[in-house]
């Protein structure tokens, strides 16, 4: 589990870490493209009758709320549902119905994603109405009008991923300011599940998200300023792998030297992931998925400290060191 030999570091991981950065570039950049033609597009509930939508929201990544109140010469019902449409495929969610100044009100709770509890929409831009008994007539359908959302500012953000999938749901309007919702896929990253640290070994647990592990799965750990990768074969069980840090590796030669190492996957030959925490609502992991630094033996009367931590991107970075018991840790 020692350092690579640099002539032989697995096909050039900076490389890939770099390609890995123009890919994610890449992707915002579709992102707003995707975002500007959505605007652009004919929206098929466009000639439905308006309904004024209060409240339009993806609370947590997967739970959408939607609060409207209808026109006030709808007639009384009971039962109404909120829809969804794209390229003629609809899917339905029932919705509650009470009154609001002598108005009647709908409001609808909707679970996204693909578990059975889920509504599992596919990827893409897809516009919402609200639909509600009419009696003998039917149903009767409205566009949802909603406001421009204005830009969030705190400790959270306002649309977080899916917390299990990691898939997008972000809640928008057309230009016509008709609700839409625009379903995107995960981001290929790996989700740490659990620092755990013992009293002889540290070991990471975390589970692929986005992508497959096609061949000869590794953690590689690259030092910041340079110097040669650190590298970790790890098994696979579906998506989800364990490793022991490799602290002997890790920990400089010279002691109370401090060397900060980037984590990475390998997913195949020609690619590579960040390892961190990037499924949560929080605007800056950093200031509050915190890791405390702990004391390690390695061989003899040497000790590591091992101070694991986030960035405010969500990626793990691993701080190392190297002391003895008569010089002790720096502080």
């Amino acid at each position: 589990m020692g350092p690579v030999n640099p002539a032989n570091r697995m096909a050039q991981p900076r490389l890939l870490q770099a390609m890995h950065g123009a890919r994610r570039r890449a992707g915002l950049v579709t992102d707003r493209l995707v975002e500007r033609v959505t605007r652009l597009r004919h929206d098929p509930v466009a000639g439905l009758p308006p309904a004024d939508c209060d409240f339009f929201a993806v609370l947590d990544g997967r739970t959408l709320h939607v609060h409207a109140v209808l026109p006030a010469d709808t007639e009384p019902t009971d039962r109404a549902a909120i829809f969804f449409v794209r390229d003629g495929e609809t899917f339905r969610c029932p919705a509650r119905v009470g009154r609001e100044a002598g108005r009647l009100a709908v409001e609808a709770v909707a679970r996204l994603g693909d578990s059975t509890d889920e509504i599992a929409l596919g990827k893409g831009t897809w516009s919402m109405g609200l639909a509600v008994d009419a009696g003998p007539a039917g149903e009767r359908r409205f566009s949802l009008t909603v406001e421009e959302t204005p830009d969030r500012d705190g400790p959270t953000v306002g649309n977080p991923p899916h917390p299990v999938s990691g898939w997008s749901y972000r809640p928008g309007r057309s230009g016509d300011g008709l609700a839409q919702l625009t379903v995107t896929g995960a981001r290929a990253r790996a989700e740490v599940v659990q620092l755990a640290t013992g009293h002889t070994e540290a070991r990471i647990r975390a589970r692929l998200v986005g992508v497959r592990a096609q061949d000869a799965p590794a953690i590689v750990f690259t030092p910041r300023g340079g110097g040669t990768d650190v590298v970790v074969p790890i098994a696979l069980v579906g998506d989800d792998f364990e490793f022991v840090v490799p602290l002997a590796d890790l920990a400089p030669d010279q002691l109370g030297e401090e060397v900060i190492w980037e984590a990475w996957v390998r997913t195949s030959a020609t690619r590579v992931v960040r390892l961190g925490r990037f499924l949560h609502d929080l605007t800056d992991p950093r200031t509050v998925l915190r890791v405390s630094r702990a004391v390690l033996p390695l061989d003899g009367d040497q000790f590591a400290g091992y101070r694991p931590y986030y960035t405010p991107a969500g990626n793990l970075a691993v701080a190392c060191l190297r002391f003895t018991r008569f010089t002790g840790i720096p502080s």
